[in-house]
């Protein structure tokens, strides 16, 4: 059993296990003998007295007495009894009868520690069959608390544990806490291998402000090696009875999945979830499933991949009341995806079928999602002589919609995508290279007589899109950097300017209707990146050059402790494509400036942060910050992130984003920890995760108490609403652990904890 850091000082006693030597006779080892007086009469018994050791390799017996018999082999041992093997260790003040030939043994009021393990117990009467293999245990007892601290005990009138079996078996069972009887058990069985077994998990409780309380409790069938499910009824005091179930498969080497549904048939509290006089339909009946596959060829150079979500039509709340097991949304969206893919050294190629189920109102949708049915890519690269590299791409994709069909164009696009590089110079710290790309690309497109408002407000009409565009545009580019190396003080810097000019023509795109392409997220990297837009809708016609440096220090270790990076750009002409028909223009020659710090100076303390400033209106366009500490067990992080007209609500407003973090991981004493976290949104002024979590652990168990207070969001109105969340958690060490589906950790329901500090490890 792993055995944590706090944990090590419970159990530094346990002796170290050794595994067994399978290769040697264990008839044919010489046996060692010591002890302060012997003898022996006519009867062949051989009678060792003071300090007696006897030594059969890695066996090991001390006792105050013994006697042998040569002829049965039988030997007798009492007074101050220790035996250990490497697997176990047994200590006794009574007797211990063994035979050397069969090492079969007989152990009277005995305690044992089993090597390597936080296991140890004691027992009235032990009887080890070493030729049956079995071992039977007779009123015994079994903890994996360290002997100052026995908190529990199980007690047993008699446990039966055969090594041929995958089970153990225990009769009459009580389990008790601090002495106190908790729990009677007639009869039990338990894994003494790695192996599965069908029946009862422990239980799970919950309690929620709006749900009330829940009970889950899960059963386990183990169908074959490779095959199991999980049924797990739970009972949800203000909904009614939720059904989940959880098919796992590996019928072959490189092929795996999981089938996974919730199912509830009456939600009493479906209704209630509205706003009165919302129009809600009543679907009280409602269920979710998930269907994931993977299979994989030759060293995984093939693949097919699936992975498929669904809820009730129209049951825009299901992922938000239940929490189900299942991918995270994207914008509110459930994505339906399936993938054959091909992965060999210069070549790869896949085919994607991608769909989304949208979770709001159609009223409320204001860009529609195209599914991709399908999406085939090929690419080839190679370097053929070490002054080239070519690379060559294709991408056909269809691209349909399942809402507004009459009100929405589709499209099918084409698109060819040659690039031929030439490193100049890459020595010396010196780097020059040139790039050439192509863009050929044809869209045909099915345009409806009228069209969905939202494609109207941007400007797009039906007489103003083709129903067949050609598009035919070059990249060229010219790069270079130099890194400049100092190592006369106790840090190797270096200083990193690098200079890129990049010329892409104007080609008028309004015409082309906007599929799956939208703005990147503007950074240092993105100014030297051909690519303004994230997708093939637009390409941005570009005249600029760019030029940025970076610093960075190393230690000895070539351990990377800084980074800084900061540059910017210049238009000789001011960019011409627009992303929307209706979107405006700027003639301001200059990019935003850009730059990056990545900070780990100090091992217990590391930071990180990046702005971009408009130097065109004079104001900040988006920056975000990251302080981490951490001393032994103290752990704390403190994160801001701002981005100008970055938060926009369903309903079309738009807002500033700035939001407010911090976690904190901190020791009160030895034994009890707190976590807490907290995240608030500055701009509208309310609350979006805050968590805090108290531990108290000994050696022998755990508890602990946490609150959470989150949003909770409402789809149907576009609201969202704080629940409150109480967990309990309890854990035996060794033996089992329950909650309420916490996590003793810094990460909330809604955030994961993030170290953004990406500077080498």
């Amino acid at each position: 059993m792993q055995v944590s850091e706090y944990d090590k000082r419970c159990y530094g006693d346990v002796p170290e296990y050794i595994a067994p030597d399978s290769s040697t006779d264990i008839k044919k080892i010489p046996i060692s003998i010591t002890a302060d007086s012997m003898e022996s009469n006519i009867k062949s018994n051989i009678k060792y007295d003071g300090d007696v050791e006897i030594v059969q390799g890695n066996k090991k017996l001390k006792a105050d007495s013994t006697t042998f018999n040569q002829h049965t082999q039988e030997m007798t041992a009492s007074g101050n009894i220790m035996y250990e093997d490497g697997q176990i260790t047994v200590t006794s003040d009574a007797t211990l009868y063994t035979n050397l030939n069969t090492n079969d043994t007989v152990l009277n009021n005995a305690t044992y520690q089993i090597n390597g393990s936080v296991i140890r117990g004691s027992t009235e009467k032990a009887v080890l069959n070493n030729e049956g293999k079995t071992v039977s245990l007779y009123n015994a007892s079994v903890t994996t608390c360290p002997k100052h601290q026995p908190s529990w005990t199980l007690h047993s009138s008699e446990v039966n544990i055969d090594q041929n079996e995958i089970f153990g078996e225990a009769y009459h069972t009580v389990f008790k806490f601090h002495d106190v009887p908790v729990l009677y058990l007639p009869y039990f069985n338990f894994p003494i291998k790695n192996e599965r077994k069908s029946g009862l998990l422990y239980p799970n409780i919950e309690y929620t402000s709006s749900d009330g309380g829940m009970l889950t409790l899960p059963i386990y069938w183990n169908i074959a090696p490779n095959y199991d499910f999980t049924y797990s009824p739970k009972i949800i005091t203000r909904r009614g009875l939720l059904n989940t179930g959880e098919f796992r498969y590996l019928p072959f080497r490189n092929t795996y999945g999981t089938l996974y549904g919730q199912y509830i048939n009456h939600d009493r509290h479906h209704q209630s979830d509205s706003e009165p006089g919302m129009d809600r339909k009543n679907y009280d009946e409602r269920w979710i499933y998930n269907i994931k596959h993977e299979t994989y060829f030759d060293d995984r150079d093939y693949g097919l991949l699936v992975d498929f979500t669904k809820v009730r039509n129209h049951d825009y709340n299901y992922v938000n009341d239940f929490d189900p097991r299942v991918p995270p949304l994207v914008d509110n969206q459930l994505v339906q995806s399936g993938r054959i893919y091909v992965d060999k050294n210069n070549f790869d190629a896949n085919v994607r079928i991608q769909k989304y189920q949208l979770l709001v109102p159609n009223e409320y949708i204001v860009n529609l999602p195209f599914k991709l049915v399908p999406r085939v890519e090929i690419n080839y690269h190679d370097t053929p002589f070490s002054f080239l590299t070519y690379r060559t791409g294709f991408e056909y994709s269809r691209f349909r919609v399942d809402e507004f069909k009459n009100q929405s164009y589709t499209g099918d696009r084409f698109h060819f995508q040659p690039e031929l590089e030439i490193p100049f110079i890459n020595t010396g710290g010196v780097e020059l290279r040139a790039t050439g790309r192509g863009f050929m690309t044809h869209y045909r497109q099915d345009i409806p007589s009228s069209l969905y408002e939202t494609y109207v407000k941007h400007g797009f009409t039906a007489a103003s899109l083709d129903d067949s565009v050609n598009r035919y545009l070059y990249n060229a580019e010219l790069y270079g950097k130099t890194t400049f190396v100092n190592n006369s003080w106790y840090y190797m810097q270096t200083i990193e300017p690098e200079l890129q000019y990049m010329y892409i023509p104007y080609r008028n795109q309004d015409r082309i209707g906007i599929y799956d392409t939208t703005d990147r997220v503007y950074d240092y990297y993105s100014l030297f990146g051909y690519r303004k837009y994230a997708g093939l809708d637009r390409i941005a016609d570009t005249n600029r050059i760019s030029y940025g440096i970076t610093y960075r220090m190393y230690d000895d270790d070539m351990k990377e402790r800084l980074r800084f990076n900061i540059g910017q750009g210049y238009d000789f002409h001011s960019q011409k494509v627009k992303f929307y028909p209706n979107d405006g223009s700027s003639t301001y020659p200059r990019t935003p400036i850009a730059s990056g710090l990545n900070l780990d100076i100090l091992d217990y303390v590391s930071a990180n942060g990046n702005i971009v400033y408009n130097t065109e209106k004079g104001e900040t366009s988006s920056w975000n910050a990251q302080l981490n500490g951490m001393y032994e067990e103290f752990k704390a992080q403190l994160s801001y992130r701002y981005l100008r007209n970055g938060n926009q609500i369903m309903n079309g407003e738009i807002r500033d984003l700035k939001q407010l973090g911090g976690t904190l991981n901190f020791p009160i004493t030895d034994d009890i920890k707190a976590v807490g976290a907290m995240y608030y949104d500055l701009e509208s002024s309310h609350n979006i995760d805050q968590k805090l979590a108290l531990k108290y652990e000994s050696c022998c168990y755990s508890v602990g108490f946490q609150i959470e207070r989150y949003n909770k969001p409402d789809n149907y109105t576009l609201t969202a609403k704080e629940e409150t969340k109480y967990g309990i958690f309890f854990e035996l060490k060794g033996l089992t652990d329950s909650g309420m589906n916490t996590s003793f950790s810094p990460e909330t329901k809604l955030i994961p904890f993030n170290n953004a500090v990406n500077l080498n490890k």
